[in-house]
């Protein structure tokens, strides 16, 4: 069991670029499942304050850290840090119309080494009917190529063939020491064949709204079946307090 420490990044610039967003009637925003809460700016979103508000109230001990870093990114990225560290865990990207991946981490214990998506790989649709599943992204392997790098420099390309993403109908479930709340499944197969079957890979991410990624498991299809070869539950809140470390622009610009 890991941890999840609340190392609240804010890494959004506000300001002069600041803009609002909200997902048509009967839809909701998936940036509330992508991400916690306090990384997504007000009016950005629709997880309004009320809504905030009320949830605070039904849990006084989730108390954000907010570290700002200004200049850094603008309104359409994101990170995730993995540690006391502060180093990028995985650079997410988003617009009006879908969340996309952009890079993750290579060698855990280097910032300056990750894999970037030469075009963002759409996750998710941006918004999705309140009760219902996402539509299936389809991406082709022209779509899903990416570099490995190393001291922020690019030096080897590979990609994912046929990419098949899913996001699954919203449940309740009680998660660690947070308790209940509203989650969705985001499927991740690839390496699969031309008609997006017969998948070779699968990494399955519980998202909590207001909380993110509490759970990824990584599977290898062996024979016809999904076996798990790999599983993190980071699923225990607590504070804590770093600062980003984001030495490579390559990794998000």
């Amino acid at each position: 069991m890991k941890v999840l420490l609340v190392f609240c990044a804010l890494v959004v610039s506000v300001g002069a670029h600041a803009q609002t967003f909200s997902c048509p009637a009967g839809t909701e925003d998936m940036m509330n499942y992508f991400l916690m809460s306090c990384l997504i700016p007000t009016g950005l979103t629709n997880i309004w304050s009320r809504e905030r508000e009320s949830y605070l109230q039904r849990h006084p001990a989730r108390k954000w850290i907010h570290l700002p870093v200004a200049g850094a990114f603008s309104l359409d990225k994101g990170n995730k840090i993995k540690g006391i560290n502060g180093f990028p865990r995985d650079i997410k990207a988003f617009d009006t119309k879908y969340v996309y991946d952009r890079a993750t981490e290579l060698n855990w214990n280097d910032p300056t080494s990750f894999k970037r998506f030469a075009n963002d790989l759409p996750m998710s649709p941006r918004c999705v009917a309140v009760n219902k599943a996402a539509r299936t992204i389809k991406i082709p392997p022209s779509k899903s190529a990416y570099s490995f790098y190393a001291s922020c420099q690019a030096y080897n390309t590979s990609n994912l063939s046929y990419v098949r993403n899913d996001i699954s109908a919203p449940s309740v479930v009680n998660v660690g020491n947070v308790g209940s709340m509203r989650m969705r499944y985001f499927r991740y197969r690839y390496s699969c064949d031309s008609t997006y079957s017969n998948c070779q890979y699968m990494e399955v991410f519980s998202l909590g709204y207001g909380v993110g990624n509490y759970d990824w498991k990584y599977y290898i299809n062996q024979s016809g079946s999904w076996v798990m070869m790999q599983e993190s539950i980071i699923d225990q809140l607590t504070q804590g307090q770093t600062t980003p470390s984001l030495p490579c622009t390559t990794s998000y610009q």
